[in-house]
C-alpha cells in the first residue's frame, strides 16, 4: 500500500480528529496495530510510536484528504 492510501481508511472531522472508517493493521517500526472501525485520534494520541492525526494530515494536506 502506498503511504497516502492510508486516507481511505480514515474521515477527517471538523473537529481536527480522524475517524477510522473501515479496520486495518497499522505498521510502524517500533509495533503493529490494530485499527478498528470508530477508532478516533486527535492530535498527540501517538499509536505505534506515531502521532497518527499529525501524521494523517500531512499526508491530507499532500495528496487531499
Amino acid at each position: 500500500m502506498a503511504k497516502h492510501e492510508i486516507l481511505g481508511f480514515f474521515e477527517h472531522r471538523r473537529d481536527g480528529a480522524w475517524i477510522c472508517v473501515k479496520p486495518f493493521t497499522l505498521t510502524t517500526k517500533s509495533a503493529s496495530v490494530d485499527i478498528r472501525q470508530g477508532m478516533r485520534f486527535d492530535y498527540g494520541k501517538r499509536v505505534g510510536g506515531v502521532d497518527l492525526a499529525e501524521y494523517l494530515e500531512q499526508l491530507g494536506s499532500q495528496f487531499g484528504s
